[in-house]
């Protein structure tokens, strides 16, 4: 299974990062991997880089749109008859698990915001997601 982290990049840093996604990945990186001690220094890089999700408005959306189940508080399973695919909605980030590479849930999400970074830390795998589906739509 793969295992997506999404975040929302700000606009200016969007603009700084698009032709440089590697270094959005090594920041994001090392945000991740931050010991508790260096937390509120991480936070503080986070906040000034990312945007945070609207839970409410995607969990709206979720439950009037797309069949799923409730795993518990945070987590869903999306029913798919192509696809094993579990996201949860955090305001930091979303974390999409699934079994395929790009599982259906993305397009909507592309649709929600189009400065989303997709980062897979365990295959070191990264992407804009609208530059995903605009290579797919041209190709």
């Amino acid at each position: 299974m793969r295992k997506y982290y999404l975040f929302i990049i700000k606009k200016e840093y969007y603009n700084i990062y698009k032709d440089k996604s590697y270094v959005l990945y090594k920041i994001i990186e090392n945000l991740y991997k931050l010991r508790a001690y260096d937390f509120s220094y991480g936070i503080k890089i986070y906040k000034k880089i990312c945007l945070p999700f609207a839970v409410k408005v995607l969990n709206n959306y979720l439950n009037k749109r797309i069949k799923h189940k409730k795993l518990n508080d945070k987590v869903i399973k999306i029913y798919s008859e192509f696809e094993n695919t579990y996201i949860q909605i955090n305001y930091s980030c979303i974390v999409v698990k699934s079994d395929v590479n790009m599982p259906q849930i993305m397009k909507i999400l592309n649709i929600y915001n189009k400065n989303i970074f997709v980062v897979d830390f365990n295959n070191i795998d990264y992407f804009w997601l609208n530059d995903y589906f605009k290579a797919t739509i041209i190709n």
